[in-house]
């Protein structure tokens, strides 16, 4: 996890793809922000990948009993890139 910023802005929050949801809503509610950028690093490059909302995480992830601890944010942009998107996630 990675910060930008200084105290007249938000920080930017960066999470790798392995961080936990669990991990991405402490750091939303530690540094007072809505979303977090999730990024790859290749080779050294950074790469950002997607944006998770705090949305994501309480309707699609928390709400339906997901194990926040387990899911990762990389799990939410691989579902986005599959043609998931908040709101139509069908669950038992």
């Amino acid at each position: 996890m990675a910060t930008s910023g200084d105290n007249r802005y938000r920080a930017t929050i960066f999470l790798q793809r392995d961080d936990t949801v669990l991990e991405a809503a402490k750091l939303m509610r530690l540094h007072q922000v809505t979303n977090v950028q999730v990024i790859d690093n290749c080779d050294g490059k950074i790469i950002p990948v997607g944006v998770i909302t705090d949305h994501d995480l309480v309707v699609e992830i928390m709400a339906p009993g997901l194990d926040y601890m387990v899911i990762t944010v990389g799990d939410i942009i691989d579902l986005r890139s599959a043609g998931w998107h908040p709101g139509i996630l069908d669950l038992p």
